[in-house]
């Protein structure tokens, strides 16, 4: 019976210390493992704050620019007196609201920025605060925000240098900031605690230490350098551990190191976890090292063999014993995991908010271009609707001789083929589709197009077209198979500039569930469709490209060479025709573009304008006096009794009193007090029986809407006035 206890006790210290070093093992390989979760997620936190100061100063010094543009020019182009030279005093990089806009963010980062310089084209100082001890002549010569250098400064730390090229009052400069790297310690990693002695701090590509928490380690090489000031130590284990890390963007150990931020002559030894990952910036690879004392663990461990030497002395508990261990065990080790996953979390966010903040700047840029081709094209259609207006009574007047009613029709072909021009600049300008659609002979469209496109291929490329004999119809917009073409064409010119290739545009009609020639037409949607393809045996679409490839302002041609607009454009224009897209592309085999649009018969009407008839009163209301005067003529020469007003205020307050004051209100829809869709949702509420027609020099997606839920009844642009009005009203 003894022995048997005795081997009984033999074997339970056996498992005993099995147990023990499997613990160990674990405990240690998760401390490694979430160690190099907090590394990772010190560097992120660091990448993006860095990549949001250049983004900052990008979209700052853009500001700046943009302020001067509004009143730079050459002598020949405007010349500003005493009385008319602008307020803010933006004229030039020398002025001094310029030196105190670029010197106002050392004062807003509250210390990151130490200094600021300015450097005209030349390279000469226009003026300094605080010292940059940085040469002119080392700034990369790219747009934008970039990081040029970073160099160890008098006071002991290290100096980034960030620089942005601009132009301010049409004068070229270069703007350099230093960055103090002891702040963005402080700010971005000084404030993530690992345990009770864990630190992280950052190093170079060559292995210098740039941000430590010990300002006397700051600048020195991680090994060579601490080598030769410390002579007595052993870091042999430390040399390992640096080696490692010019081979690896990430790792983690246990070493053999030192306390380096002991004021002492010799480092006080210490065992530490340590790990570490690489962060790549603009211009920059720097390395993340977090480390955590070994001995923080000794807690659990000792505890762990105290556990164990009780579990085999008391025999009557060792199965409890064993039992609460192990749960506590797992409990902390799913805890471990269940901070890390929150870790995780926190970084997926912190991305999805940059990624989200992309877009939105994305969206604001097309917006932008947008708004300004609508409003160029809405003032142009002001100043033509006279012209248009006029001529049409002029045409009509049976008084004038042969002569002057060709000259008459002269200026009305003139305007008209100006109108169409103001059309065509806001196609190609806005991101919507929201033109009314006709019915297009497609197949024709597209053959037009293609007498284009032919004249532009490269001699070196193959050129073929599979166009289907019969006549196919869809829903669109005039030269719609131009805008696509052109832009998939380019595409594909691009894509096989350097190697050559064949490139094959085809028109057939598909229907869905029929199997086709390739993986992508395998299942085209379901109904009858009208395929056009356009397909090349260029370098084809990378998968991290291919997720980004409608984005507006996305391109890969490089600087210069495309604004990245235009499948955007493909996408938006297929989409409001109601059709789909779809891309069969492998990198290195060639790409394909798939547009399906729904096929419609010949005869199918796809536009009806309305048609108000049995009209008495008609009442106009536009702020614009030229507008209102040239339309009250046009309608009076239509014997319908007219009345004009230049604020919608008076007409309101009329159709208060009297709800049946007018058959017709046509409205202007860019007015300064209320716009036309406000007038027409009171108009429908006073008196819903009363015809209400906007009318715009531009198109939006809100006209279309409304005039589908029948809030207006009519939608007319300018430039179209006249001949659309002559058959509304009678």
């Amino acid at each position: 019976s003894f022995a048997g206890a005795l081997a009984a006790s033999a074997l339970i210290i056996y498992f005993s210390f099995l147990v023990y070093d499997n613990y160990r093992d674990e405990l240690i390989h998760t401390e490694q493992e979430e160690l190099l979760t907090m590394a990772e997620t010190v560097g992120k936190s660091l990448a993006n704050y860095v990549e949001q100061e250049i983004e900052q100063l990008n979209l700052y010094f853009s500001s700046l620019e943009a302020v001067s543009a509004q009143t730079s020019g050459s002598p020949t182009e405007r010349v500003w007196s005493q009385e008319t030279k602008p307020s803010h005093g933006l004229t030039g990089p020398d002025s001094p609201v310029f030196q105190s806009a670029a010197e106002a963010l050392l004062a807003e980062k509250n210390g990151l920025y130490d200094a600021v310089a300015c450097y005209d084209g030349e390279g000469n100082l226009i003026f300094q605060n605080g010292e940059v001890d940085f040469d002119i002549h080392e700034v990369p010569d790219e747009e934008g925000a970039v990081i040029c250098g970073k160099k160890i400064c008098n006071e002991g730390w290290y100096q980034m240098f960030l620089s942005r090229k601009c132009c301010i009052g049409g004068v070229p400069c270069t703007v350099i900031y230093a960055v103090n790297l002891n702040v963005l310690y402080a700010l971005t990693v000084q404030p993530v605690k690992i345990g009770e002695g864990g630190y992280s701090v950052v190093k170079d590509r060559d292995l210098a230490i740039i941000m430590h928490h010990a300002s006397s380690q700051i600048g020195m090489d991680a090994i060579y350098d601490r080598a030769e000031r410390y002579p007595q130590l052993d870091l042999s284990d430390l040399f390992r551990w640096i080696e490692l890390q010019k081979t690896q963007d990430e790792g983690y150990d246990v070493i053999d190191s030192y306390l380096w931020d002991d004021p002492s002559p010799t480092p006080a030894y210490q065992r530490r976890i340590v790990a570490y990952t690489t962060i790549h910036l603009p211009g920059e690879d720097w390395i993340v090292n977090s480390t955590l004392p070994f001995e923080e663990l000794n807690g659990p461990l000792y505890r762990m063999i105290l556990r164990l030497i009780a579990m085999s002395s008391l025999s009557l508990l060792p199965i409890a014993f064993f039992v609460y261990v192990t749960t506590r065990s797992r409990l902390r080790s799913e805890n471990q995991k269940k901070e890390i996953e929150y870790l995780k979390e926190i970084n997926e966010g912190m991305e999805l908010l940059r990624h989200k903040e992309e877009e939105i700047q994305h969206y604001q840029r097309v917006q932008s271009i947008g708004q300004m081709s609508s409003h160029i094209a809405h003032e142009f259609n002001n100043y033509l609707t006279p012209v248009m207006v006029y001529g049409e009574i002029l045409e009509g007047d049976e008084s004038l001789s042969e002569e002057n009613h060709e000259l008459i029709s002269g200026i009305l072909n003139s305007a008209g083929q100006a109108a169409g021009l103001s059309r065509k600049l806001l196609d190609f300008s806005r991101q919507d589709s929201a033109a009314a659609l006709t019915t297009l002979c497609f197949t024709k469209e597209v053959l037009e197009a293609l007498d284009i496109i032919r004249r532009l291929v490269p001699e070196h490329i193959t050129f073929r077209t599979e166009i289907a004999e019969e006549s196919l119809y869809i829903r669109g917009r005039s030269q719609m198979a131009e805008h696509l073409l052109m832009n998939l064409c380019n595409n594909a010119f691009h894509a096989m500039e350097k190697e050559g290739g064949v490139l094959t545009v085809a028109l057939k009609r598909v229907a869905g569930g029929v199997a086709g020639e390739s993986a992508t037409e395998a299942n085209p949607p379901k109904g009858d469709w009208v395929l056009l393809s356009v397909a090349d045996t260029g370098c084809g679409i990378s998968k991290d490209a291919m997720d980004k490839i409608f984005e507006p302002f996305y391109t890969t041609k490089g600087s210069g060479k495309g604004t990245g607009l235009g499948l955007s454009v493909v996408r938006n224009m297929v989409t409001a025709a109601g059709g789909e897209i779809r891309i069969d592309s492998q990198e290195g085999s060639g790409t394909a573009f798939y547009l399906y649009f729904p096929r419609v018969e010949e005869q199918e009407a796809l536009e009806i304008q309305p048609v108000i008839r049995q009209t008495d009163r008609v009442v106009v209301v536009d702020d614009d006096p030229d507008v209102l005067k040239s339309l009250g003529t046009f309608l009076k020469s239509r014997h319908l009794k007219t009345e004009c007003y230049d604020h919608p205020a008076a007409v309101l307050s009329k159709l208060q009193n009297k709800k049946d004051y007018c058959d017709v209100l046509i409205t202007d829809y860019a007015m300064p007090s209320m716009n036309g869709l406000e007038v027409a949702e009171i108009v429908r509420k006073l008196n819903p029986d009363i015809r209400l027609i906007l009318i715009s020099g531009m198109e939006d997606l809100r006209f279309d809407w409304y005039l589908k839920n029948q809030f207006i009844d009519a939608f007319i642009l300018k430039s179209e006035i006249t001949e659309k009005l002559s058959g509304m009203l009678s």
